[in-house]
């Protein structure tokens, strides 16, 4: 290194020196050293690097949103999806479950047509004033035809309950005149003479040319000492009707519709065929009111109705 090359250097220094010193010393130093921080603050803002990497950073944050409210698109599009699956399954599952319920009661429909379950509601000792009438609107509005076993006396006190009972299709058997037990079965004299009477009573409403052939027993034919009435009347043409179901409306008086119901589905026991006895006169209101709930369970036990022919 030469000598000039040194003393150069070395004057430089001096002054280098010099220059810090009176910087160091100076009373505006503080502000020379923001000024310089200011400086060096500006120059990392605006430092190449930095910005590059700002701009990188916010990219990838921009790239970052992006994908997560893609990831949330797809996710809202999977739950959709899902929740449009359940409800297909379950409109298939529905779908299925009514095909099947529409099967089983086509099935059981088929059935009951080739081997049906029937019952005949039958009602004894009316017409009446009152609980006739009520019976007849019931079996209207169920459209079903049922059978009446009158009395002779009751028809002559209300011969107009006897013609809408035949003007709406129903069947009409003889029950006696009287009903009273001492005088029919005293002998078969009385008999015939109780049968006649009651088909006079009918005639008169009905027209002579009316006939039934129909014929219930006042208390029914099961007792023993009955048999010769019942062989009499088959001679004469009556085909006679007990029953194997009941409502219990004559086991007391005053019952009410509930005991009724409850009394009837304990003589039901499955049976194919039914004969129900039921009775139609005033005292009888409970009956009326019993119907709609035993014409509503033999219906949901897959029984039919039918009246028994004349």
């Amino acid at each position: 290194m030469s000598k000039k090359f040194v003393i150069l250097l070395a004057i430089i220094f001096f002054f280098i020196g010099s220059f810090s010193a009176k910087i160091l010393c100076s009373p505006s130093t503080s502000v020379i050293a923001t000024d310089v921080e200011t400086t060096i603050n500006n120059m990392t803002v605006n430092n190449p690097v930095k910005l590059l990497l700002d701009e990188k950073i916010k990219q990838i944050e921009e790239i970052s949103a992006r994908e997560e409210a893609e990831r949330k698109r797809l996710e809202e599009i999977r739950i959709a999806e899902e929740k449009q699956l359940e409800e297909l399954r379950l409109l298939e599952e529905r779908k299925l479950a009514a095909e099947s319920k529409f099967k089983a009661e086509k099935e059981l429909a088929e059935q009951a047509q080739k081997n049906p379950k029937v019952a005949y509601l039958t009602f004894d000792d009316g017409p009446s004033n009152i609980v006739t009438p009520k019976i007849l609107d019931i079996l209207a509005d169920y459209n079903i035809k049922a059978t009446f076993f009158v009395l002779g006396k009751m028809v002559d006190v209300n011969p107009s309950i006897l013609k809408r009972i035949y003007d709406e299709g129903h069947s009409i058997g003889n029950h006696s005149y009287s009903h009273v037990y001492s005088y029919i079965y005293k002998n078969l004299d009385n008999f015939f003479e109780e049968l006649g009477l009651a088909e006079e009573a009918m005639k008169r409403v009905l027209g002579q040319d009316f006939e039934t052939s129909l014929l219930r027993l006042p208390g029914g034919s099961h007792s023993p000492y009955k048999k010769k009435f019942v062989e009499a009347a088959e001679e004469m043409g009556y085909r006679v009707y007990d029953w194997n179901a009941l409502n219990g409306d004559a086991e007391g008086i005053d019952l009410d519709k509930d005991r009724l119901i409850e009394r009837f589905k304990s003589t039901v026991k499955g049976q194919k065929e039914l004969i129900i006895l039921m009775h139609d006169t005033d005292a009888k209101t409970s009956t009326a009111e019993a119907l709609p709930e035993i014409i509503e369970y033999l219906i949901s036990k897959g029984y039919v109705f039918k009246k028994l022919e004349q």
